[in-house]
């Protein structure tokens, strides 16, 4: 059995049998972790991938501890049995954190984790100091933890949903960036205040005079939450934006907000700025982010695959300079789409829809603004934005959806590729006409 060193003084030693709920890539993790301790457990799993799809209230009295995946809402059966019972109840990435030996820093918001976390881990490596980014990013921290970078002078750079930090036991943080907040996952949850606590619950997960960075919308939507612990609030560039090189991707927006809180906290954990600043010009961004696909007869395309909620497209858009040909829809996750149309209706050219959203997106956008089109696919909607747009060129065709892709797509990886395959053969028959 692999010993470990524990980051903070849980009673781990008293478990001898342990519950995971789900079979996913979360749960698989937890697995592999409580093995390697040489605890008894039991997988749970609707889907019957697991041991079991059988959990019953006569079922807590055979566990010391329960450990369940990101898919496990507040009101999922299983998971009310088990807080209710008041014994240990984690995620994977609280129950993987207790055997984490080094620093451990948390990333969380609606948008912008991604990029920020990839971006401080690749800065500590670059100052010499190993890190490793984990989380919601890809890689759960269970298997960094039964690997060779779990180590004391590693550090840990956790991106956090909402969904992971709703179970916050065993996380002690050590500086935690919360990037901004704004309306999503209310599929999830029943209002925003309930969206937002559970991203709040980690500010209780800082040790004491772990640094704390907020977007300054997080403070707009609660001005109480900055004293739940020493937050710095970053309400505009870092001032080292003009430092940057002039391809850096942090020089646009959103890029440079996201830069700016990095920043902050970098500042706070007393780093060396300058491996910020290189690993900021030398960051390439993640596919289906932001970035620009191509530039053909006077327009240039954008894929934003990535904006699966209103803030996202929002963002993308007010990124944007010129005459915008805006393509959204997809599959809703609840909120006031009304909001939406008339915060983008003045900002975009014209508006090219599909998906399962299309009607009610339409419905709402056709009441402030003069061209709304609604189309059956994706492809058939680029195709006609990209129409469009030649006919009023210069111009910019913008793929950010703003929901969900499940209606269509395997994920937003999927929507983006057809994006840009459908971009180039559309440039294709361009130079053949």
């Amino acid at each position: 059995m692999k010993t470990f060193q524990t980051s903070v003084g849980a009673a781990i030693g008293t478990y001898k049998r342990v519950a995971i709920f789900g079979a996913g890539v979360s749960g698989q993790a937890a697995r592999r972790l409580v093995l390697s301790l040489g605890l008894e457990l039991c997988l749970f799993d609707e889907a019957g991938r697991g041991d079991t799809a059988d959990f019953s209230a006569a079922s807590l009295s055979r566990f010391d501890a329960f450990v369940f995946s990101p898919g496990f809402s507040i009101a999922h059966p299983w998971r009310v049995l088990v807080q209710r019972s008041g014994r240990p109840c984690y995620s994977e990435l609280g129950f993987a954190a207790i055997h984490w030996r080094g620093r451990l820093l948390g990333v969380t918001g609606t948008n912008g984790k991604t990029t920020i976390t990839s971006l401080l881990c690749n800065a500590f490596n670059s100052a010499g100091q190993p890190a490793v980014a984990a989380g919601n990013i890809g890689t759960p921290l269970s298997d960094y933890v039964l690997g060779d970078a779990n180590h004391a002078d590693a550090t840990a750079v956790c991106e956090i949903s909402s969904f992971q930090a709703e179970l916050p036991e065993g996380l002690q943080l050590d500086g935690l960036i919360w990037s901004n907040f704004a309306e999503d996952h209310l599929d999830r949850y029943e209002s925003m205040a309930e969206y937002f606590a559970s991203k709040a619950q980690l500010l209780s997960c800082l040790r004491p005079g772990a640094p704390s960075v907020l977007g300054v919308d997080v403070l707009a939507f609660d001005p109480e939450v900055s004293g739940i612990s020493a937050s710095v609030v970053v309400d505009k560039d870092s001032g080292l934006i003009d430092q940057l090189a002039p391809d850096s991707p942090f020089r646009i927006s959103p890029q440079r907000t996201n830069f700016s809180l990095a920043v902050a906290l970098w500042r706070a954990l007393d780093r060396p700025i300058e491996s910020l600043l290189d690993s900021a010009n030398a960051f390439q961004l993640a596919a289906h982010r932001l970035s620009p696909v191509d530039s053909w007869g006077g327009v240039t395309f954008w894929n934003d695959s990535k904006a699966t909620n209103f803030h996202a497209a929002e963002a993308a858009i007010d990124g944007l300079d010129g005459l915008v040909y805006w393509i959204g829809g997809g599959c809703g996750k609840g909120g006031d789409i009304d909001a939406f149309a008339r915060s983008i209706a003045p900002k975009v050219e014209a508006v090219f829809l599909y998906g399962e959203v299309a009607e009610s997106l339409a419905a709402s956008l056709r009441s402030v603004h003069s061209w709304v089109e609604i189309h059956a696919d994706l492809v058939e909607a680029v195709a006609a934005a990209t129409r469009a747009a030649l006919a009023n060129s210069p111009s910019v065709v913008l793929l950010s959806p703003g929901f969900a892709s499940f209606d269509q797509f395997s994920g937003y990886a999927a929507r983006g590729k057809t994006f840009i395959s459908t971009v180039f053969s559309l440039k294709d028959a361009h130079r053949l006409s």
